[in-house]
C-alpha cells in the first residue's frame, strides 16, 4: 500500500487518483471563516493595545497549524474553523469524479440531498473480493463535511443494508457518514476466515479506509496541532466487530481512526480461547458452526486451513498445540501492546501451512499510538470476558489516549442447552443417553449459563453513552441533544469504572479497586472430599463442590472486580508427586501424564444447604497438579439476604464441554492454598 504525499499520484486498490489542489470556495464558507478569524483575533487580544493603537495578527493559511505561545493552552477552536471537507483539505489526493455516478459529490455538486445506500466491491491485494456498503448521511454538508463511521459485523455475520432502527441509522441522523464493512471470507467478501490475521484481513481494511479516503470528498478532515489534516473517523461494533477496530489502529500508519468503541472484544486470543491450557470447547463449536454458516465459501472456503486444524486436534488430544499458539497471539491487541522484538516471537507452525500460507509476522510488534476508545464488556459474557476488556483498557491508556471502561450485562451468552443441542446435529446423539437417564431420575440437563441482560450498566445505555462519546471526540454537523444525566456517566467513565450487578443497578469503581485495593485474602479450607476429576468429573453437572470462606467482611454486600487464586492442585494423601514436577519432555498431545487434572474454580454464593448458584456464570480453569497463582474472571454481584459466599469448583462443567482431564490416573484432586476475594 502507498502512503499518501501532498500533490502526488497514485494507485489506491484498484482505482487511479489524481491530486487536487483547490477547488471553488462557497461563499457561506469565505464569510463563516472571516467572522470566526475575527472573533478568534479579538479573544486572544487583538482588539487594541492599552495605548490606543491597534494590534493586528495574520490569521493562519490553511496549510498552517494556528501559533501556540507559551505553556497555556490554545483557546478550544470551532469545530468549523478547523474542519474542512475531502475537496478542499490541501494535498490530499482524491479520486477522480464519476461521472456516471449518481452518489453526493460536493466536488461534482451532485445529489447533495445525500441519503444514498450502495454496495462496493473492491479487488484486496490477495485477490480476493472486498464488499461493504457506504450510507449517506441526509443533506450533504461541503462547508465542514461529515465524520466517517466504520462498522464491523460479529463472527459470521454481515455488513448492515438497511440501518433502519439500528444504532447505525441514529449514526446517520447525527450527520455521520456510515461504511458497513463485510468482513474477509462472510457474507460477499472472499477469502478464507482467518480471525483479524494483519496480513488479511488488516491489509483489507485498510483499503477500505483509503478508498473512503479518496472517493467520498465530503468526508471531514481536522487541522492537527502538528501541522496538516486527517480524516475525521471513529469505528464501532461488537466482538469480530471490536477487533477489526483495533486492529486498524494498531497498523495504520497514517492512525486515521480518531475514535473507538469495542463492545465484548478480546484481548489476547490464546487467553480467549484456552484459558490456563484448557480449550473453551463448546464457545470452538460455536464459532465453528457460526463461522461456516455466515462463510463466503462454507466448508471449501470458510475458516482458514490453519484454525481448521487447531480445532481439529484440539478436539482430538485436548490441547491446543503450540504452533497455533503464536498465529492467535499476532492476531490479538496483545500483541502489539505488550511489543515483544522480533526475536522473541516464536513461529507459527501447522500441518497445514503449504495450504493455509502467510504464517509470517508481516507486522512488527510496535506500541500503537495513543487513541480515544470506550471499552464495553458484559459481566456475564463467558467467550471474552470481563479481563479482556481490563487487560485493553489498561494497555490502551497507557499509551495516553482518553480510554474509559463499562460493563453490562449482555455479551457472549451461551445458548439453552436444548438450543445448542440442535445446532451440534448428529453429534447431540452422543449426549441422548446421559439426557435419557436424567430424564428418568426426575432431573435434565444443567444449562451452559443463564439468559443475558441489558446492554446496560445500570440506567447507562451502552449505545447511549456510545453515541456520546462518538459525538465529543467527532463533533458530526448535526449532533442530538443528549440526557444530561446520561453525560455526566459517561464522563465519569474518565476515571472510574461502572459494572453492572444486575439490569438497573450498577456499582462504580475507581481503578484500583478492580483487580488490587478491594482485595480481601483468606485461605481456602480443606474439603472434606476431594474435587472428582476424569469421567467422575461430570458428577459436577450435578453436584459441584461448594467450599465456604471465613475470615470475610462481616455482613458481606457481594463481589465486585477481579479476585485472585494461589492455590495447589494435589492427589488426595500423596499431594503432588514428584514426577508431576521433573520436567519429563513428553509429547504435548500426550493425553494421559498422571498429573493433567483439570478443575474450574468459580464464585459461589448458596443459602443453608441449598443448591450453590455460578456468580456471573463465570469460571476459571485449572489444568495440571501443582502451583497456580492466576485471577479469576471478572464479577459483579450482590449477595441476596441470608447467602454465603465461596468457591464453587467443577470437575466438569458444560462450557468447556469436551475439555474435561482425560486423564484416568486423576481420579480426584485436593485443592489448598489461598483466594482474594474483589469485595463489592
Amino acid at each position: 500500500m502507498t502512503n499518501r504525499h501532498p500533490g502526488a499520484s497514485g494507485h489506491v486498490g484498484d482505482f487511479m487518483f489524481t491530486a487536487i489542489s483547490g477547488g471553488r470556495q462557497p461563499l457561506i464558507r469565505s464569510l463563516v471563516l472571516t467572522a470566526l478569524a475575527s472573533s478568534l483575533l479579538v479573544a486572544c487580544g487583538g482588539d487594541a493595545s492599552s495605548n490606543g493603537s491597534a494590534t493586528t495578527t495574520p490569521s493562519p493559511t490553511a496549510n498552517e497549524a494556528a501559533p501556540q505561545a507559551g505553556p497555556v493552552d490554545p483557546p478550544e477552536i470551532p469545530v468549523v474553523a478547523r474542519r474542512l471537507p475531502a475537496y478542499q483539505t490541501p494535498g490530499l489526493a482524491l479520486a477522480e469524479v464519476d461521472p456516471d455516478a449518481n452518489t453526493a459529490s460536493c466536488r461534482a455538486e451532485r445529489a447533495l440531498t445525500g441519503a444514498a445506500n450502495y454496495q462496493v466491491l473492491l479487488t484486496s491485494a490477495s485477490g480476493e473480493t472486498i464488499s461493504f456498503q457506504v450510507m449517506e448521511p441526509a443533506s450533504v454538508d461541503c462547508v465542514t463535511g461529515h465524520p466517517l463511521m466504520l462498522h464491523g459485523h460479529g463472527f459470521g455475520g454481515q455488513r448492515v443494508t438497511d440501518p433502519a432502527g439500528t444504532q447505525l441509522q441514529r449514526l446517520l441522523d447525527n450527520g455521520y457518514t456510515v461504511i458497513s464493512i463485510d468482513q474477509r471470507g462472510f457474507n460477499e467478501s472472499s477469502g478464507t476466515v482467518r480471525v483479524m490475521d494483519p496480513n488479511f484481513e488488516g491489509r483489507d481494511l485498510l483499503q477500505i479506509l483509503d478508498w473512503a479516503e479518496t472517493h467520498l470528498d465530503y468526508l471531514a478532515h481536522d487541522r492537527q496541532p502538528a501541522g496538516g489534516f486527517n480524516l475525521a473517523a471513529g469505528a464501532t461494533g461488537g466482538s469480530y466487530g471490536g477487533m477489526y477496530q483495533l486492529l486498524i489502529h494498531n497498523i495504520d500508519p497514517q492512525h486515521r481512526l480518531d475514535v473507538l468503541t469495542p463492545d465484548i472484544t478480546p484481548h489476547d486470543l490464546r487467553y480467549s480461547l484456552n484459558p490456563n491450557g484448557t480449550i473453551k470447547s463448546a464457545w470452538d463449536l460455536l464459532l465453528v458452526a457460526g463461522g461456516e454458516r455466515g462463510a463466503n465459501q462454507p466448508l471449501l472456503g470458510g475458516l482458514d486451513p490453519a484454525i481448521k486444524e487447531t480445532l481439529l486436534r484440539g478436539a482430538t488430544f485436548n490441547v491446543m498445540h503450540e504452533g497455533a499458539l503464536p498465529f492467535f497471539y499476532y492476531h490479538s491487541a496483545a500483541y502489539f501492546l505488550d511489543a515483544l522484538p522480533a526475536d522473541q516471537q516464536p513461529p507459527m507452525d501447522f500441518l497445514t501451512a503449504p495450504i493455509a500460507g502467510g504464517l509470517e509476522y508481516e507486522f512488527a510488534a510496535v506500541q500503537p499510538e495513543a487513541v480515544d476508545i470506550l471499552f464495553s464488556q458484559g459481566i456475564r459474557d463467558t467467550l471474552f470476558n470481563f479481563n479482556e476488556a481490563w487487560e485493553n483498557f489498561q494497555g490502551y491508556r497507557a499509551l495516553g489516549g482518553d480510554v474509559r471502561l463499562m460493563g453490562h450485562e449482555s455479551g457472549h451468552i451461551l445458548p439453552e442447552i436444548a438450543g445448542l443441542l440442535d445446532q451440534l446435529g448428529p453429534l447431540a446423539e452422543g449426549v441422548a443417553p446421559l439426557q435419557d437417564l436424567l430424564n428418568s431420575l426426575g432431573a435434565d440437563l444443567p444449562e451452559l449459563q443463564q439468559a443475558g441482560g441489558a446492554a446496560a450498566c445500570g440506567e447507562l445505555s451502552r449505545n447511549d453513552a456510545v453515541l456520546a462519546f462518538l459525538n465529543e471526540k467527532l463533533e458530526p454537523p448535526r449532533a442530538e441533544v443528549l440526557d444530561a444525566a446520561m453525560l455526566g456517566q459517561v464522563d465519569r467513565l474518565q476515571n472510574e469504572v461502572c459494572l453492572p450487578l444486575k439490569d438497573g443497578e450498577a456499582v462504580w469503581r475507581s481503578l484500583a479497586q478492580i483487580d488490587d485495593e478491594n482485595r480481601v485474602e483468606t485461605t481456602v479450607p480443606v474439603t472434606p472430599v476431594p474435587i472428582p476429576n476424569s469421567l467422575l468429573g461430570l458428577s459436577s453437572l450435578l453436584a459441584p463442590v461448594f467450599i465456604p470462606l471465613d475470615d470475610l467482611p462481616e455482613n458481606l454486600p457481594g463481589v465486585a472486580g477481579i479476585g485472585a487464586l494461589d492455590v495447589t492442585l494435589g492427589l488426595p494423601l500423596l499431594g503432588v508427586p514428584e514426577y508431576c514436577n521433573a520436567g519429563v519432555d513428553l509429547p504435548e498431545e500426550l493425553p494421559a501424564t498422571g498429573c493433567d487434572a483439570i478443575v474450574h474454580v468459580g464464585w459461589g454464593a448458596r443459602v443453608g444447604t441449598e443448591a450453590p448458584r455460578l456468580i456471573d456464570d463465570q469460571l476459571t480453569p485449572l489444568r495440571g497438579l501443582g502451583g497456580h497463582r492466576v485471577n479469576m474472571v471478572g464479577v459483579a454481584d450482590a449477595l441476596q439476604e441470608d447467602e454465603e459466599l465461596g468457591l464453587l469448583v467443577y470437575g466438569y462443567h458444560l462450557q468447556y464441554l469436551s475439555s474435561l482431564s482425560r486423564d484416568v490416573l486423576v481420579p480426584a484432586v485436593t485443592l489448598s492454598g489461598t483466594v482474594q476475594v474483589p469485595v463489592l
